[in-house]
This record gives structure tokens, sequence and C-alpha cells, in this order.
């Protein structure tokens, strides 16, 4: 992901929620390795993160749809998830290349920025 398109995602055009953003920055920072998950559950995720479980979850579920986070295998009931290779990639431009190749970019707008102002009394 280039320059350009990489700083379309925090902005406020790409209708992601600070909560979600905070959470795709810390599976960048977590991701060590190119293929593998990030080994964590989502409640020692969301406990590090000072949220619930269920709000990460959510988060998650955005930024999966995004294609910003990839799942990465599971065990049991629990799937673990690592960013997509176009933000985060350790590895020579060779492998990087190869990496890209499998998987469709991921998306900087994710949904339309929500409007936070109050309506008008009176407004429906």
């Amino acid at each position: 992901m280039g320059i350009r398109k990489g700083r379309e995602l925090p902005s406020a055009a790409s209708g992601l929620t600070d909560r979600e953003f905070r959470v795709l920055v810390w599976y960048w920072f977590a991701t060590e390795t190119s293929e593998e998950a990030v080994m964590r559950t989502g409640s020692a995720i969301a406990e590090e993160l000072g949220m619930s479980a269920d709000a990460l979850s959510r988060a998650v579920k955005v930024l999966k749809q995004a294609r910003l986070l990839v799942e990465a295998g599971g065990l049991g009931r629990t799937t673990f998830y690592r960013c997509t290779p176009y933000l985060a990639f350790i590895g020579t431009g060779f492998a990087h290349r190869e990496a890209v190749k499998d998987w469709n970019p991921p998306e900087t707008k994710v949904r339309e920025p929500r409007n936070r102002r109050r309506g008008e009394k009176g407004e429906a």
C-alpha cells in the first residue's frame, strides 16, 4: 500500500472509528512475521487495549470485511488474525511481491463517515 492510500486510513473519510483504527494499528505492530498469526486471544488483546471483548470483536469484524485483517488460523473456537501483507510484511521485496499476489488490496474507504452531530429539536 502506498503512502497516499495509507494516509487515507486514519482520515475521517475512511469511515474507520478511532477504536477500529487503534485495533488495526495494534495488529499492525503485533504482526511479527509475514505469514504467522498474532497468537493472542481476543480477551487478552481487548484487555491490553482497554476495551471489552465484544467491542474488539466488532472492530475486528469491520477490519476483516475491509481486508485490513486476515484470518490466519485458529485453535478451537479462537480465530487468530494478522495484518494484511499490504500493511505489514517482514521479508525481502521479492517475498513481499509473492505475498500480495494472493490477496486483494484492502479498502481504504470502509464505510461512509458517521454524522455525529446532534439534530435540532423537531428533526427526526
